[in-house]
C-alpha cells in the first residue's frame, strides 16, 4: 500500500518542483529527486507484480493418519482412486480421514468453482512397507520477507498465497487394496461367491479352518495379507 501513496507523493512533487519553484537550482534539484524517486517506485512494484518481489516461498509438510474407505470391520484397509485425466498420475482418491466416520470421504477432488487454486493442488498415491496409512502434503505459500514488505506492497489476499501443494497418500504394500470404482464393483458382484466357496474349503479342510481362526486372533496382519492376496488373484491385480 505504501508503494502508491509514494508513487502519488513523488508524482505531486516533481509536478509541484518542476511547475512552481521559480529558483532554478532549487527547481531542479527537488524536480530532479522527485522524478529519480518516483521511477524507482514504479520500478519496485513492476519487480513486485511481475517477479514477487519483497515476497518468498515458504514449504510446510503436514502428515496424518488415513483409515480404510471399505468395512471398517474387514480385516484389511481399502482405498479408491480415479484419475484425473490420462496418464497424469494426480488423483482423486476416497478414504476415512477419521476412524469413526460413517462413509469415508472423497478427496483432492479439484474444485471447478475456484479452478485456478485447483491446478495448483496434485495428490497421488504409493504403496509401501508400512503398517499404517497416511497422507502427507507438501505445500507451498508465498508470503512477505518482512514486515516492511508488507506495509510497503499489500493490498490484501497476497500473503500466504498458495504456490503449490502435493498430497502423497501412502498405504501399507499387503495388507490394503488401492482399487478404481470398476474393481470395487466386480469385486461387490463377486464377493459372495467367493466367500461361499471359502466357506466350502473350510468345511472340508476343518485343521485348515482353525489354523485361519487362530492367524485371525494371533497375527491380524498375517490374516489381512492372506485376504489381500486373494482378492487381488480374484480381480487380477498383479502390483
Amino acid at each position: 500500500m505504501l508503494i502508491f501513496i509514494a508513487i502519488i507523493a513523488f508524482a505531486i512533487l516533481t509536478f509541484y518542483g518542476f511547475m512552481f519553484l521559480k529558483n532554478r537550482t532549487v527547481r531542479w534539484t527537488v524536480g530532479g529527486i522527485s522524478i529519480l524517486l518516483l521511477a524507482a517506485s514504479v520500478g519496485l512494484l513492476t519487480l513486485h507484480i511481475k517477479d514477487n518481489f519483497g515476497m518468498k516461498e515458504v514449504t510446510s509438510v503436514t502428515s496424518h493418519q488415513i483409515y480404510t474407505a471399505g468395512d471398517k470391520n474387514a480385516p484389511y484397509g481399502m482405498m479408491i482412486k480415479a484419475e484425473i485425466g490420462k496418464n497424469t498420475n494426480n488423483y482423486v482418491l476416497v478414504f476415512r480421514n477419521e476412524a469413526n466416520q460413517a462413509k469415508p470421504d472423497t478427496n483432492f477432488k479439484p474444485d471447478e468453482k475456484h479452478i485456478v487454486e485447483a491446478v495448483k493442488k496434485t495428490a497421488t498415491y504409493k504403496l509401501a512397507d508400512i503398517d499404517t496409512a497416511k497422507v502427507t502434503t507438501t505445500a507451498i505459500h508465498r508470503k512477505f520477507s518482512s514486515d516492511f514488505m508488507k506495509m510497503m506492497f499489500s493490498l490484501g489476499g497476497e500473503q500466504n498465497e498458495l504456490v503449490k501443494q502435493h498430497s502423497v497418500v501412502s498405504v501399507p504394500r499387503d495388507t490394503w487394496l488401492v482399487l478404481t470404482q470398476e474393481q470395487v464393483e466386480k469385486l461387490t458382484k463377486e464377493a459372495p461367491a467367493m466367500q461361499k466357496q471359502m466357506e466350502a474349503e473350510l468345511k472340508a479342510n476343518p485343521a485348515k479352518a482353525v489354523q485361519l481362526a487362530e492367524l485371525q486372533k494371533t497375527n491380524p496382519q498375517e490374516y489381512a495379507k492372506l485376504q489381500v492376496q486373494q482378492i487381488k488373484q480374484l480381480l487380477g491385480i498383479k502390483e
